[in-house]
């Protein structure tokens, strides 16, 4: 999806490659033509995951997300930090970790509505992407693709609106809502490198424990790096 081009030399001059493959069997203006069919596509799934993302952003600034980062179980890193947090682009508080730090994606053990943004970039707008590339136009439109991504937006909308609805209804009646248990702990979660870290060296991540890329079990980590 980071190929899809934006207006720089550098595209151009990837496009003009591909077409020089491309007129082996067709004409220039052909795949040129699929080419930019691809890149529209991918820059409109784009600006649908931006709207998916802020509708989630949004609750998670405001503290209406239920479970907040704070109150899940650690990510696979040992950290609380929100899993659609992306480096320095979203810092803040809300979002957990410190500056430039990067959330890790969860598809399971985090809000509904994390899980259906994950989904939407992670799956949908690849099958946009490789069915426009491969000339699926099934795959990236009814199939999965930008139909996909409609279903998860009008999703994460309907969530929102709930949980915002639920937290003013809170908020009236005096209601100071504690996150389930079950968000934190169980017989699955407790197995994750996560709650191993956290429970076996306070104040270190996985990152700490395994400085050398690729290298992750923290089972045999060096004891000068423990």
């Amino acid at each position: 999806m980071s190929m899809a081009d934006r207006g720089a030399p550098l595209w151009k001059e990837k496009r003009d490659r591909w077409v020089s493959i491309c007129d082996d069997c067709h004409s220039p203006r052909f795949a040129r033509e699929n080419l930019q069919a691809m890149d529209e596509s991918v820059k409109d799934a784009s600006l649908k995951y931006r709207e998916t993302f802020k509708v989630a952003e949004d609750l998670l600034i405001d503290g209406v997300l239920d479970p907040m980062p704070k109150d899940l179980c650690p990510d696979w890193s040992g950290q609380h930090i929100w899993s659609l947090k992306i480096g320095a682009y979203h810092d803040g508080e809300a979002y957990g970790g410190k500056t430039g730090e990067s959330g890790e994606f969860r598809m399971s053990n985090c809000t509904d509505v994390e899980r259906l943004c994950f989904e939407s970039v992670g799956y949908f707008q690849t099958y946009i992407y490789k069915g426009m590339a491969h000339g699926s136009w099934n795959d990236a439109t009814y199939s999965d693709g930008s139909f996909g991504m409609d279903r998860w937006l009008v999703n994460v909308k309907q969530n929102a609106s709930r949980a915002r609805r639920l937290a003013a209804l809170e908020k009236k009646v005096g209601i100071s809502w504690q996150p389930e248990q079950f968000w934190k702990t169980g017989e699955w979660l407790d197995q994750l490198t996560g709650p191993y870290i956290v429970k076996n060296h306070p104040g270190k991540t996985i990152f700490d424990l395994c400085p050398d890329p690729g290298w992750l079990d923290t089972h045999h980590a060096p004891a000068e790096e423990v």
